[in-house]
């Protein structure tokens, strides 16, 4: 058997005054399937890998387990194995709180912080991040608000590079791992290179509404390109143009026109947004650069 994925099915808590609590799940379907393990612990993070959790009982293959009633709070996962003893990933978590008990205490969700290494003014630069956050976390890399990569295991970085003479942003955002639930996020920018001293790479026209571009990447070197933020809160999109000619529509955020060579000279891009599936402009924005030198 090879365990590849968490437990299938989710882990469910039902207590009585008579019998106590008792944990039940969802069968695995593997036919080397030997049984499960339920581990406990007293608090949070509780996880194999946060030394927390005490193995609680070896099971064969039944789906239930009654766990008493604890006189203070306890958190409780599973996990099967085969008959090579191999185990799968771990189960939802669940919690017993005995009756009267004050409701535990949110797990830790510490700041973020970034390091930038290495010299971005003279050499290869790059970024560490730190979380004080003790759960089991991801982090999504965003370079110039492109992702740029996942980091599942500290140390989290992004590797010292050249990434392109001008400004670039790095951004981590940490999530539980393998979920969309955030639980901090930071940036950092820097300067490659010296900065310009003749034309600037991009200038940009204050726009009519709630419209904010950004130019990623260097025009004057190399491949550039434009994203675009609005504070409007409603569902919208984007008309994209190019030199005055639509280029294409962006329906989700983040709103980009992607890095690339559009020929050397002056460019202009325009973002105009509108309420989703309608012609009800909210706002719009323009920026020009000049590709390539002068």
């Amino acid at each position: 058997m090879n365990w590849v994925s968490a437990l299938a099915g989710v882990l469910v808590l039902w207590s009585s005054t008579a019998w106590g609590a008792t944990l039940t799940w969802n069968a695995n379907g593997e036919p080397d399937l030997a049984g499960y393990r339920v581990y406990q612990c007293s608090q949070q993070p509780c996880t194999r890998a946060s030394g927390k959790a005490s193995s609680l009982a070896t099971l064969g293959t039944g789906t239930s387990f009654n766990i008493g009633t604890p006189a203070v709070t306890q958190y409780y996962f599973i996990t099967a194995y085969d008959f090579a003893n191999n185990e799968s990933g771990s189960s939802s978590l669940v919690t017993f709180t005995p009756a009267g008990s004050p409701p535990p205490p949110p797990p830790t969700t510490g700041p973020v912080s970034l390091t930038v290494v290495g010299n971005p003014a003279t050499g290869p630069w790059g970024v560490t991040a730190t979380t004080t956050n003790t759960q089991n976390v991801m982090a999504n890399v965003l370079l110039d608000g492109i992702m740029h990569h996942v980091e599942n295991d500290a140390p989290y970085d992004f590797s010292p590079s050249l990434y392109g003479k001008g400004t670039h942003t790095v951004e981590f955002v940490f999530y539980l791992q393998g979920t969309t639930s955030e639980i901090g996020r930071a940036s950092v920018t820097v300067q490659e290179g010296s900065p310009a001293s003749s034309v600037p790479a991009a200038s940009s026209a204050p726009p009519t509404g709630p419209v904010s571009l950004t130019v990623v990447g260097n025009p004057a070197t190399g491949p550039w390109g434009v994203t675009a933020t609005t504070t409007n809160t409603q569902n919208v999109m984007a008309n994209v143009r190019l030199d005055g000619i639509m280029h294409h529509v962006e329906n989700d955020a983040p709103y980009d026109f992607l890095p690339g060579l559009f020929g050397k000279g002056t460019h202009t891009v325009e973002f105009v947004f509108y309420l989703q599936g309608t012609t009800s402009e909210i706002g719009r924005a323009s920026i020009t650069v000049q590709e390539g030198s002068l």
